[in-house]
């Protein structure tokens, strides 16, 4: 007989687990791992737990499991137990079958208009100036000439899945000429005799066609008599991605930038380390990647998120690294890695234990419960480590932030470090959050040695606003640190009246790992808000901010705990971050909401010729 397993949740949003008998009887191991804590259970006793990873010794058939209550709103089914497998006395896999999730109360989504608006522009972001009139010009075989053959080459990829084809031979001529305009903008005037283009960087000329190839798409064969004039508000315009909770290929990440490109986006943020892994190679520390980089059962780093039973994850050589680095900049995109450190280090502790002191007296627990994920930099080897991968990383990468992370650390982290304690008492350091303050300052100054700049989560410079027991900063670094202002709007308000710049990227606006809706049926989490599209596009984020000289741009985040399937990804994305894009370039909307879903629809069909799916909105 297989055993039999079959999770569900209950109407007050428990997670019940029924079992087969033979699983009570032979005292089989359960192993999954959870978005949420679990909060309360019967039925079966937790004998092991890293993190949100269980194992559980089975009492009866049934298990019934109280998690940790969200926010906002309901469980979905990121919160099931994905990745669940059985284990046997000897520790080996047990062959067994798994009941997918079932969920109930699903809410209904909104209909809307499929009808196309009369007069409105196709593309997204919408330019901020245009005039269409009503004659158009036929391109025979949507073939165009131009003499720039770097940009034709540039472009192919693109322009080929489009069936546009740019030449210096053939089609409708396009004029190039370089200006005084600022980084990025452009304009386009198209006649019945040729195609101007008005630039003055690559990214302008590289936008302009972006914003071309979006107007051939949609009228096909033809193209409107008009002129645009385009500018964007913000000069960030991002989109980070979490490559630590869940492993994607360089290949993937290609596709997202093109995604970013298409909508004139040039951030890209990437997560590399975090608890659950660590995914960038290090000369210096090769075992950071040899057993930090994979995880499983009875690996060093145990199944996170899905992973499930077998050898799971990967790592992005420096070969792998600079050559994604070149493609990004093909696209106008700079890529800014992201080291998270000290906390969130709880991988990184697995592999190098000594930077973390054994004498420390107390055990701390981060949101996400892993205990004692915190390096601690008082020690001669984390010094040597912290001064090591910095200055390695930032010879790799070419754009001038590093981001370091400081979210997220527990406020007890380094309270029972006698290093520390004697470290404050011979500097006058009254606090850990001054003590913070100098571990930032001393950050700084050793990428200040490559011509590099910081960046880091809000918590780096003012104190936290989540209830959770998370230390933050006394106000005390260096006001070159560029901050991510991702806990609430009015943190973005705190952070400039400190005089820092900031990125705006709220998680009730931006976090692209947010449900939709809801719905049980919804992908996703909730502890910050659902998400709709619409939402999305009605944000205003400047509002309520003061100091919007000191606001550098926005971004949109991908987490990635949920995110067990390639399909996910592209639903969870799209089409929220092509609105976002609207935010990110024109600072507030001008069009409606209606309108813009009539453009929304053009656009994910255009997204369907790169494989993109979506979800629907």
């Amino acid at each position: 007989m297989i055993s039999q397993i079959k999770p569900s949740f209950t109407k007050n949003n428990t997670l019940k687990i029924s079992i087969s008998s033979d699983i009570l009887n032979n005292k089989y191991k359960v192993c999954f791992s959870l978005v949420y804590s679990i909060k309360e259970i019967e039925g079966a006793v937790i004998i092991n737990q890293i993190g949100r990873y269980y194992e559980l010794e089975v009492l009866n058939e049934l298990i019934f499991i109280k998690l940790q209550t969200p926010k906002t709103g309901t469980y979905n089914l990121s919160c099931g137990p994905e990745g669940l497998f059985l284990i046997n006395k000897e520790n080996k896999l047990v062959e067994c079958s798994i009941d997918n999730l079932k969920f109930e109360n699903e809410i209904k989504r909104s209909n809307y208009s499929n009808d196309k608006i009369d007069n409105f522009v196709p593309i997204i972001p919408e330019p901020q100036k245009y005039l269409l009139n009503k004659d158009f010009v036929i391109i025979n075989n949507k073939s165009f000439r131009i003499e720039d053959e770097e940009l034709i080459k540039n472009l192919d990829e693109i322009s080929r899945k489009l069936g546009v084809f740019f030449s210096k031979t053939e089609g409708m001529p396009i004029v190039l000429q370089k200006t005084n305009y600022k980084e990025d903008q452009y304009s386009i005037i198209i006649s019945k005799e040729n195609i101007e283009i008005y630039f003055h960087d690559y990214g302008g000329k590289l936008y302009a066609f972006m914003t071309l190839l979006q107007l051939i798409f949609f009228y096909d064969d033809k193209l409107p008599i008009c002129k645009i004039d385009d500018k964007p508000k913000f000069g960030w315009r991002g989109m980070h991605l979490d490559c630590a909770r869940q492993f994607y290929t360089i290949k993937e990440i290609k596709s997202l930038l093109i995604y970013m490109s298409i909508f004139k986006l040039n951030r890209f943020h990437w997560h590399l380390t975090d608890n659950e892994a660590w995914r960038i190679q290090i000369k210096k520390y090769p075992n950071l990647t040899s057993e930090g980089s994979y995880r499983g059962y009875n690996q060093k780093i145990p199944p996170f998120y899905g992973s499930g039973y077998n050898k799971y994850g990967g790592y992005y050589s420096q070969d792998e690294i600079r050559e994604l680095i070149s493609y990004a900049k093909k696209l106008n995109i700079e890529i800014m890695p992201e080291i998270d450190l000290p906390a969130h280090s709880w991988t990184l502790l697995q592999v190098m234990p000594e930077l973390r002191e054994e004498t420390s007296n107390i055990i701390s627990e981060d949101v996400g419960s892993y205990k004692n994920n915190t390096i601690n930099p008082s020690l001669e080897k984390t010094k040597s480590f912290l001064n090591d991968v910095l200055l390695e990383i930032s010879d790799l990468f070419t754009f001038p932030y590093i981001h370091v992370g400081l979210d997220e650390r527990p406020n007890n982290s380094w309270e029972g470090s006698p290093s520390i304690i004697q470290f404050m008492k011979q500097n006058n350091i009254n606090s850990q959050e001054e003590y913070q303050d100098y571990y930032m300052n001393n950050i700084i100054k050793i990428l200040e040695t490559k011509n590099k700049m910081c960046a880091a989560w809000n918590e780096a410079a003012v104190s936290p606003h989540i209830e959770h027991g998370v230390g933050g900063s006394a106000g005390k670094i260096d006001k070159s640190c560029l901050i991510f202002s991702w806990e609430h709007s009015t943190v973005a308000q705190e952070v400039t009246d400190k005089g820092f710049e900031t990125v705006l990227c709220p998680g009730q606006k931006t976090y692209l790992d947010m449900a939709y809706n809801n719905s049980t049926n919804e992908r996703g989490i909730c502890w910050a808000s659902t998400i709709e599209v619409k939402d999305i596009y009605e944000w205003e984020p400047l509002k309520d901010i003061k100091n919007k000289n000191l606001i550098k741009g926005i971004q949109g985040q991908l987490w990635s705990e949920t995110i067990t399937d390639k399909k996910y990804l592209d639903q969870m994305i799209n089409p929220r971050l092509a609105t976002l894009s609207e935010i990110a370039w024109k600072g507030k909307c001008s069009r409606d909401w209606t309108n813009f879903r009539s453009s929304l629809l053009n656009t994910v069909k255009y997204l369907l010729k790169f494989g993109w799916r979506f979800h629907d909105f």
